[in-house]
């Protein structure tokens, strides 16, 4: 979770203009050349905790492949659509998915888990000393950071 004070309703972002653009030209060219078009259209900054408890939700429900499904649309709906991930919108992308309508409601609207989830990001966040992504292997910090191939390659050898 990058910003964990952000209420539920989000944040307000200041206005896509050509002088102060949401995407900056870096980031842009980035993304478009991985297939990426990052857009800057969500006006507002998301708390992502009903999005990680969701995540939970697609990986107990239908594995890693599911979970990254689900993680896959998500990123499209904010970051190219503009749709901002609140329960509902996340409910819609979760049952493109094939995630249940109920199960989702259940997990969204679960203190338990919600609890749960917020606590699994905090023990993240004081793993992990910067950078987004971050990447850790069987419970200890890596690298930060975009990496080439060879990098993970090099990280399996050693845990292989």
């Amino acid at each position: 979770m990058l910003r964990p004070n952000t209420p539920p309703d989000g944040l307000p972002k200041p206005p896509n203009t050509p002088d102060n653009p949401r995407v900056g030209a870096g980031m842009k060219r980035a993304g478009l050349s991985v297939g990426i078009d990052f857009t800057g259209k969500c006006d507002r900054t998301p708390n992502t905790l009903l999005g990680h408890a969701l995540l939970e939700l697609a990986l107990e429900e239908g594995g890693p492949a599911k979970q990254n499904e689900l993680a896959e649309r998500v990123f499209k709906m904010y970051y190219t659509d503009g749709v901002f991930p609140d329960a509902s919108n996340l409910s819609d992308v979760g049952q493109e998915c094939g995630l249940k309508k109920e199960a989702m409601e259940a997990a969204l609207n679960d203190d338990e888990r919600l609890e749960k989830t917020q606590m699994a990001i905090n023990q993240n966040r004081r793993m992990v000393r910067g950078g987004v992504p971050f990447f850790v292997f069987n419970g200890r910090p890596a690298f930060s950071g975009a990496q080439d191939p060879v990098v993970f390659h090099q990280v399996f050898d050693q845990l292989v």
